[in-house]
């Protein structure tokens, strides 16, 4: 158990600030895409 928690530290600690922005940049421009493919919420009826 002891061997598990310092390498889930090791692993913590080789996360840089880069990885995060990057992580970060990756998932805005995901979302970015997805909501230019969203359909448009308003609905025309009677045409």
């Amino acid at each position: 158990m002891k061997n598990k928690l310092n390498l889930l530290a090791l692993s913590a600690s080789k996360i840089k600030r880069e990885h995060i922005q990057t992580l970060f940049v990756v998932l805005s421009l995901a979302m970015l895409v997805l909501g230019l493919g969203a359909p448009e919420d308003s609905s025309i009826t009677g045409r």
